[in-house]
């Protein structure tokens, strides 16, 4: 017979090697829903677009049904024309000004080069000698006549023909998946039906109501994580983006509007915009400016970063999903890795979050009965 510290032992280390066999259970099952996620993603990345869409307009199409009693189908169709007129009125008014904005960039692109060359002469011989009298000089003299030029381009690309005309499947399948993006949408907003509680009267024949009144109570949870963050996330991001792009403007930065609007709409994954921003607006200030637009760039991101951390996300989000920001990084570099790209970052947050949320609630409710209390009676005296 084992004593009790050696059975204390034997049940550690079973228990040890059962969480080594979940956590190895987990890892699987993130490689192959990650693998799932890339071979089926024509079809997931639109019917996610159009939930996403669905439960942030849901509340534009419910004021349109109470305030002037439309029914459903007739605020969903007044929802539909508000938003292809938002739309157009973009193309007239702001996508013009965006277009100027960026062809002002593109055309001061090569000034600023000379401004970097200049101050940096090392960097300038480097090019000189590994691009200009280099490679495209000696393209340039092998390739004189129009003929040769041609041959030259048809040697090259012809190999990459074949590829060519295999992707153009997969574009074609793009479109018609980005083409039921409005269907998926339409069905989702008119539909009327609870699915999570369609899902938990369905599912008590088969569980235990404990464990289908879970199941239902962390799918209402992680849904309203989604709406709440999302949400959030599009009203914290527009106005952070246009304090950045009036600042910009201001200064006179080159494209500053541009890259004010769109480290906003970067910044729907937390801190990817100031990210990106900072690496990319502060050498363009400070080579268009000087060191004066340098300070007053990092100036306009001080005062629209203080306002969107002690402003901007305590009254629109308030503590929607009560993780650290070190945990936000953490997890957005997870599962960006986990979902292989883009899909896992924007919805880091929102899925950390319900991963705490079930962390709770197994650790009230199913832990204790599967470990047991924890106590192990007292060592035998000798």
């Amino acid at each position: 017979m084992f004593s009790i510290f050696q059975k204390r032992i034997i049940a550690w280390a079973l228990t040890c090697l059962a969480g080594m066999v979940v956590v190895g259970f987990v890892c699987g099952l993130f490689v192959v829903f990650s693998k799932f996620l890339a071979a089926f993603s024509t079809v997931i990345w639109p019917l996610a677009i159009a939930m996403m869409l669905s439960l942030l307009l849901t509340p534009v199409c419910d004021f349109l049904e109470k305030k002037f009693r439309f029914p459903r189908a007739l605020s969903v169709a007044s929802l539909f024309v508000l938003v292809v007129a938002a739309a157009a009125a973009l193309l007239l008014f702001a996508v013009p000004m965006l277009f100027r904005e960026a062809a002002d960039l593109f055309r001061q692109l090569p000034v600023l080069l000379d401004r970097v060359l200049e101050r940096f002469p090392e960097l300038a011989l480097w090019i000189d000698e590994n691009f200009r009298r280099g490679n495209i000089r000696e393209t340039l003299l092998q390739n004189a006549s129009v003929p040769g030029a041609l041959k030259s381009l048809l040697s090259a690309g012809l190999p990459h023909l074949r590829a060519l005309a295999e992707k153009s499947g997969a574009f074609f399948g793009q479109v018609a998946a980005a083409a039921s993006v409005p269907i998926y949408f339409y069905y989702l907003i008119s539909e009327r039906r609870d699915f999570i509680g369609f899902f938990e009267a369905e599912s008590r024949p088969l569980l235990s109501e404990r464990v289908a009144g879970d199941l239902a109570f962390l799918a209402r949870n992680f849904r309203d994580i989604l709406v709440a963050f999302f949400r959030g996330q599009v009203l914290v991001g527009f106005f952070y983006g246009l304090i950045l792009a009036v600042g910009f403007g201001l200064l006179g930065v080159p494209g500053g509007i541009v890259i004010g609007l769109g480290i906003g709409m970067l910044n729907m994954v937390p801190y990817l915009g100031t990210i990106v921003g900072l690496s990319l607006i502060l050498p363009l200030a400070f080579f268009s400016g000087g060191i004066l637009t340098l300070f007053g760039a990092f100036g306009v991101f001080c005062v629209a970063q203080l306002t969107e951390s002690y402003f901007l996300t305590p009254k629109i989000m308030g503590k929607r999903t009560g993780l650290h920001p070190m945990v936000i990084m953490l997890a957005i570099f997870f599962w960006a890795t986990a979902l292989d790209g883009l899909l896992g970052m924007v919805f880091a947050v929102p899925l950390t979050a319900f991963f705490v949320v079930f962390w709770r609630l197994f650790k009230e409710r199913y832990l204790p009965s599967i470990v047991g209390s924890g106590e192990f009676p007292p060592a035998e005296k000798k």
